[in-house]
């Protein structure tokens, strides 16, 4: 071959590679190919974990702090997002899913969550209420049950906790609930309601609770030790995430026990120094507001608690029996309103695979 031709045919050569390269070049893949696109080979998935400033959930503020999130998670396949919130933005926000996982109480997930046909999954119980909240009256008021007929009792709104706390007190007493007045309010308005008597009590719970008795002679008529593992908090995850993405739960709970691990060893004192900074309160508050809201420290502890169906189903009895006297979940029948372990999954469902999962087969 001449060697004209020659040249001619690497020109050619040269050329088609180079339009070949330009083909697959010219559609590039997308930012949310990159990130959520099912063929993307590095996908990672950004699932989101709302929860409120409240004492009993700084064990969650301090995972976020330290980046446990992060380091739990497996194989780069999810990404946690925390996000502090207001709890009642943050219990709206999960109702819009705008966010995939809660922490929220027992009686506000029931109210909330059931009320708008959303299937959920508690997959952890973290805590219970042990005097977390409590019915308050001046020190100068007589506080026999017969003698709060027709007064007046401020509650924190929107939160159903002290309604329900103040519901179960009168039921105690068979005193209706129309012959007491209720004046909604807020927690920064319940200690200048009790301290100059715009109401004749008050239901509130920490730290406004902790603050009243230590700073005033309010006395105590009835608190949540009185009924005690009926108020309990848990992680609720919307059914759909949880299913699609299982191993968010195992994030989740790896990051709860991880800090629960620390407040059994050599690490607690400094553990709780660093909660009560996020608290933004003393530690010795901290510590006493704490003690009301006894946590479940160990996977086996927290499958225990998700699996006691008896326990659970008492609490329940309670429940339902207040969701129903004040109307607050529509006309879903009972039995479609929670389920437990074992069971088929009904609007909300106790979910004890996740720990189960955690703890190994």
């Amino acid at each position: 071959m001449p060697f004209y031709q020659t040249i001619a045919v690497y020109i050619l050569l040269a050329l088609t590679l180079l339009f070949l390269s330009a083909c697959d070049l010219s559609e590039p893949i997308s930012e949310e190919e990159s990130v959520t696109g099912n063929n993307a080979n590095h996908q990672t998935i950004q699932l989101t974990l709302a929860v409120a400033p409240q004492i009993a959930w700084m064990p969650w503020h301090l995972a976020n702090e330290e980046n446990l999130f992060h380091k739990m998670t497996t194989k780069d396949k999810i990404q946690v997002k925390f996000i502090s919130e207001n709890y009642i933005d943050a219990i709206e926000k999960f109702i819009t899913a705008e966010v995939d996982a809660i922490a929220i109480s027992n009686i506000d997930a029931i109210a909330q969550i059931i009320k708008r046909d959303i299937k959920a999954d508690v997959i952890l119980i973290t805590n219970n209420h042990v005097g977390n909240e409590a019915i308050l009256l001046p020190h100068a008021t007589e506080s026999t049950a017969q003698s709060i007929k027709g007064k007046t009792f401020a509650l924190i709104q929107p939160s159903l906790v002290p309604q329900y706390l103040l519901d179960r007190y009168l039921i105690r007493h068979q005193i209706p609930f129309d012959q007491v007045n209720i004046l909604n309010t807020t927690a920064l308005d319940i200690p200048n309601i009790l301290i100059n008597k715009k109401a004749d009590g008050v239901v509130a719970n920490n730290p406004k609770l902790y603050e009243l008795t230590h700073s005033t002679d309010a006395k105590i008529l009835f608190d949540s030790r009185k009924i005690p593992k009926e108020i309990f908090d848990f992680i609720v995850v919307r059914r759909e995430v949880l299913v699609e993405y299982p191993e968010f739960a195992q994030v989740l709970l790896a990051s709860w026990f991880s800090v629960m691990k620390r407040l059994q060893g050599t690490k607690k004192n400094s553990t709780l120094d660093a909660m009560a900074r996020l608290a933004q309160i003393p530690r010795q508050a901290f510590e006493e507001q704490l003690a009301s809201l006894p946590f479940n420290d160990t996977p086996s502890k927290g499958l225990a608690a998700i699996r006691d169906r008896s326990r659970l189903k008492k609490s329940m009895r309670h429940l339902r029996y207040f969701i129903k006297r004040h109307d607050l979940t529509g006309n879903h029948p009972v039995s479609e309103w929670v389920s437990y372990p074992g069971r088929t999954p009904a609007l909300l469902h106790f979910n004890g695979q996740p720990l189960q999962n955690l703890l190994g087969p």
